[in-house]
């Protein structure tokens, strides 16, 4: 069922409803790619680190009590899992426009 709105857009512009649709994907895609990034960054800033495995090394190495970080270590898991498959998802969509 096509939607209503970009159908008018899509007149306005003179642009196709199908090239609308993969530039608003695309456009939220990159959104949340940066701020995904951007929540990272912060997190690893916090601890003066670089990386996921620099954090580890450092609880590891008892430099950082496990318990204090758990829940950004664990965020930070989640949110470097969540930028791949958002990485994953822009190139599908960059692979379909050919």
């Amino acid at each position: 069922m096509a939607n209503p709105l970009y159908k008018r857009i899509s007149k306005i512009l003179g642009v196709e409803e199908s090239a609308l649709e993969r530039e608003a994907l695309r456009l939220y895609i990159l959104s949340e790619l940066r701020r995904v990034r951007l929540e990272s960054k912060l997190i690893m800033t916090k601890y003066g680190v670089s990386s996921i495995e620099e954090l580890d090394k450092k609880v590891k190495k008892g430099e950082l009590n496990e318990t204090d970080v758990f829940e950004d270590l664990t965020r930070l898991d989640y949110l470097l899992d969540r930028e791949e498959k958002l990485k994953k998802l822009l190139e599908e969509l960059r692979g379909s426009e050919m």
